[in-house]
C-alpha cells in the first residue's frame, strides 16, 4: 500500500504501531467530557463576564461606574443590587452558549468594615452549576475598592466590624 493511501499514515502514525493503538488514542478523544466555562475580567471599572462552550463565546460588560452613578442617584441599595446585576449577567452570558433553565451559584463576599463603611468589598465565586452541570469558572474574584475615608480609629478597630457573608442563589 502507497503512503498516500494508508489510513495510518494520514494520521501520522508510523508502520510499526498497531491500529489498535489508533483506536485507544481515538476513543480517549471523543470520552473527554467538555464543560462550561465562566470566565471573569476587570479593566478600569469595567467587569467582563465572558462565557465559553464548544467554541462559542459570550462576552457581557458590567460598567461598574455608570451603575454605582445610577444606584446613588436613585438612592438604591448599592451591593444588593450590584450582586443582582453580577447574577443576571453570568446567567445571560451562560445562556447564550450552553442554555439551561436553572443556574445555581455559591459564592460569598468579605467587607473590611461594615457595608456602609467598607472601602474593600472582595467577591468569590466558589461553585457555578447550569442545570446541575458544573460550570468551570475562571477568576473566581472580584475585589471592589473605594476611597477610604474612615478615621483612624476606626480603620484601626474595623477588624471587629468585618462582614463575611455566604450566598446561595438559583436563578
Amino acid at each position: 500500500m502507497s503512503e498516500a493511501t494508508d489510513p495510518l499514515y494520514d494520521k501520522g502514525i508510523e508502520d510499526n504501531e498497531s491500529s489498535s493503538e489508533l483506536d485507544n488514542t481515538q476513543s480517549s478523544d471523543q470520552s473527554e467530557i467538555v464543560y462550561p466555562i465562566l470566565k471573569i475580567k476587570s479593566h478600569d471599572g469595567d467587569i467582563n463576564i465572558v462565557g465559553k462552550y464548544k467554541g462559542e463565546v459570550s462576552v457581557k460588560p458590567i460598567n461598574l461606574k455608570f451603575i454605582m452613578a445610577t444606584l446613588w442617584w436613585e438612592k438604591a441599595p448599592e451591593l444588593e443590587t450590584f450582586f443582582n446585576v453580577l447574577e443576571l449577567t453570568i446567567k445571560r452570558a451562560l445562556q447564550e452558549v450552553y442554555p439551561h433553565h436553572k443556574l445555581v451559584m455559591d459564592y460569598h463576599y468579605n467587607a473590611n468594615d461594615h457595608l456602609e463603611d467598607a472601602s474593600e468589598i472582595v467577591v468569590e465565586i466558589e461553585k457555578v452549576f447550569a442545570d446541575e452541570t458544573e460550570v468551570q469558572v475562571e477568576g473566581d474574584s472580584i475585589v471592589l475598592m473605594g476611597k477610604d475615608d474612615r478615621g483612624f480609629l476606626k480603620k484601626i478597630t474595623s477588624f471587629r466590624r468585618k462582614v463575611t457573608e455566604e450566598i446561595h442563589k438559583e436563578l
